[in-house]
This record gives structure tokens, sequence and C-alpha cells, in this order.
């Protein structure tokens, strides 16, 4: 597993961690939600770079599948013109 994997689901354990401890009276309601809200950023962050990375592997891949198309595209163009030409070259 990945740091970031593994700092996610810290991050949810403490978000959990700390409504149960809420549940049971001990930090104040400020205290809890200033916590909650820290940790569900952090993990939302953690998220949010992982999105990012998956996007950008797909949209290289998309341009290795483009550069691959149009290379096959030239090839296709480039035998018409040379049937056409022979085609030309023959009436």
């Amino acid at each position: 597993m990945r740091i970031e994997n593994i700092m996610f689901w810290i991050l949810i354990a403490l978000i959990a961690g700390t409504a149960i401890w809420k549940l049971f009276g001990s930090p104040t309601d400020t205290a809890a939600l200033i916590s909650i809200a820290l940790f569900m950023a952090g993990s939302e962050i953690l998220l949010w770079k992982t999105f990012f990375a998956m996007d950008k592997k797909v949209s290289i891949g998309f341009i290795k599948m483009k550069n691959d198309l149009d290379n096959k595209l030239r090839k296709i163009d480039n035998k018409l013109e040379n049937i056409e030409n022979s085609v030309r070259r023959s009436r």
C-alpha cells in the first residue's frame, strides 16, 4: 500500500474516533467540529490528489492513442494516394 492510502484510512479512523469520543461527552462541541473538519479536509485532499494522478495517466494514455491513430491514418492516406496515382497512370 502507498503512504497516501494509509494516511487516508488513518484520517477516516480519526473522524470516527472523534465522533465516538464526542458521543461520550469528552471534547467540547467546538473542538470536536474543528477536529472532524480538519480530518475531513485532509482525507478530501488525499482523494483529490489520487483523482488528479489518475486523470493525468488517462490523459497521457489518450495522447499516446491519438498519436498512434494519427500515424495509422497517415499510412492509410499514403496508400490511398498511391492507389489513386496508379489508377490515374493506367488510364
